[in-house]
């Protein structure tokens, strides 16, 4: 397959492949010269075999997956070769990018993860491609084969943009052994290498498990120095679920003495998500956390980070030092997404003044603003909206010393109350200025009706070193 140089399609329209942008369980990806296009060339094991991948590439192709960002096959290769001509974004590289430094790349490799994006940018990234995989389990279908290879983000690190190709092997739920069943190694969920299931969602979300634990912490989690430093089969057997995970609470035979210290890197409740995928869900697929908890989870912990004012890295306010270069916080601002509820604590019909209320106690959303970096809301912290649209800015949040000011970046109007329900005034794209009380809570922004459920954010001074 390497040695190709040149493709037909059906409609006798020739391509001559440029770069390798990677392999997975079933073939390569190429980009092809001169052009916004790329084909998948899939390794051919016969006419019979051959057949039944053309037949699934037009069934793919049928799919109602159009508003979701997966590259749909455009046109089928003609033989000798079996694979797909498909849209290739401009500015997007593999994920494996940023699964570890270049071997050749001299520089400290934490000064390579900033560089690269930092935490924040891989939080956001991650909990992008954790959405469409829940966007993909909604209809039904899995894509089967997650990998490093086949996962596509922006190559700029100052964005987070997610793209899925390979998806010749969209399908529903397959059989143990079938020929539908491939996977990269080191993916695989543990009852797929083993063969005793076909690929399901819950295979899906483990192989993603396995790409964001690498992402985030630069270590795989079953190769730990057991593995790493033992004979090939530890690994197969580590990929087969034979063996304990890095971090196991219970079994520490396969620890690892390399990647990024875990608490640098994952919030607590991501720590329960990998440790309930890769213990209990590592021989119980239905213990697994779902796409969509993961893209929760995921975007949750990156609306939890800070920057650092000395070195510019990411890392988690919850923290009083950064994790990276040790240097002190600074003061920020907490903001905090309550919802609201115009009936809690009313005696009888809707509160016609918010400020009567309360928020209800659960917390939905958080973030954090400096005076180096503003906190912008947007589409979905404020009004839980996921998919197309939800980075849409509606508010900017921007702090200096003691005093938030906050503005409109959507054109509409947003009420704001004191605490006290008595004041109140409007954010729009005039700024409206307010000084903060460390500890206290803050005038009270309502991102909705009044009358209705909706959000509400109220922000809480946290005093550090001064920037």
């Amino acid at each position: 397959m390497s040695k190709v140089r040149f493709v037909v399609d059906q409609n006798g329209v020739r391509y001559e492949l440029g770069e390798l942008l990677g392999r997975g369980g079933q073939g390569a990806v190429y980009a092809v010269k001169g052009g916004r296009l790329a084909v998948k060339l899939v390794a051919g094991r016969g006419q019979k075999h051959r057949e039944l991948i053309r037949n699934q590439f037009t069934h793919v192709r049928r799919l109602p997956v159009g508003e979701l960002s997966l590259a749909k096959p455009l046109e089928m290769l003609r033989p000798p070769h079996t694979g797909y001509v498909m849209e290739l974004l401009t500015g997007m590289v593999p994920i494996k990018r940023i699964l570890a430094p270049p071997k050749n790349e001299e520089v400290p490799i934490f000064e390579w993860y900033l560089r690269s994006g930092g935490l924040r940018r891989r939080l956001l990234t991650l909990g992008r491609a954790a959405h469409i995989l829940a966007q993909l389990h909604g209809k039904g279908l899995a894509y089967s084969d997650p990998s490093p290879a086949n996962i596509f983000i922006s190559d700029d690190p100052s964005f987070a943009e997610v793209w899925f190709i390979d998806t010749d092997n969209l399908r529903y739920e397959s059989a143990p052994g079938s020929l539908s069943n491939v996977y990269t190694p080191g993916y695989g969920a543990p009852e797929v290498v083993q063969g005793k299931s076909g690929v399901t969602t819950l295979t899906d979300v483990h192989a993603f498990a396995v790409i964001a634990f690498q992402v985030l912490a630069l270590v795989h989690p079953f190769i730990g120095d057991l593995v790493n430093d033992g004979d090939p089969e530890l690994e197969e057997q580590a990929f087969a679920g034979l063996l304990p995970w890095i971090d196991d609470t219970e079994d520490d035979r396969n620890r690892a003495s390399f990647g990024i210290p875990r608490d640098w890197v994952l919030s607590p409740l991501l720590s329960k998500m990998f440790q309930k995928t890769f213990e209990a869900g590592r021989n119980k697929p239905s213990d697994r956390p779902g796409a969509a908890e993961w893209a929760e989870r995921l975007f949750a912990a990156a609306d939890a980070t800070i920057r650092c004012t000395d070195c510019g890295s990411t890392f988690y306010f919850n923290k009083s030092r950064c994790s990276w270069c040790d240097a002190e916080r600074p003061t920020f601002a907490t903001a905090v997404f309550h919802l609201w509820d115009p009936n809690h604590g009313a005696a009888g019909g809707i509160l016609t003044k918010p400020q009567r209320g309360e928020p209800l106690p659960v917390i939905v959303g958080h973030g954090a603003v400096t005076s180096t970096t503003a906190f912008i809301v947007t589409r979905r912290l404020a009004f839980d909206l996921q998919g197309p649209g939800a980075d849409e800015p509606v508010v900017e949040a921007s702090l200096s010393r003691d005093r938030i000011s906050l503005r409109s970046l959507d054109g509409k109007s947003y009420p704001l109350f004191s605490v006290s329900g008595d004041r109140q005034t409007v954010v729009s794209d005039r700024p409206q200025t307010f000084r903060l009380v460390p500890k206290q809570a803050s005038w009270r922004l309502h991102l909705g009706e009044t009358g209705r459920l909706h959000r509400v954010l109220s922000f809480e001074l946290r005093p550090g070193r001064e920037s």
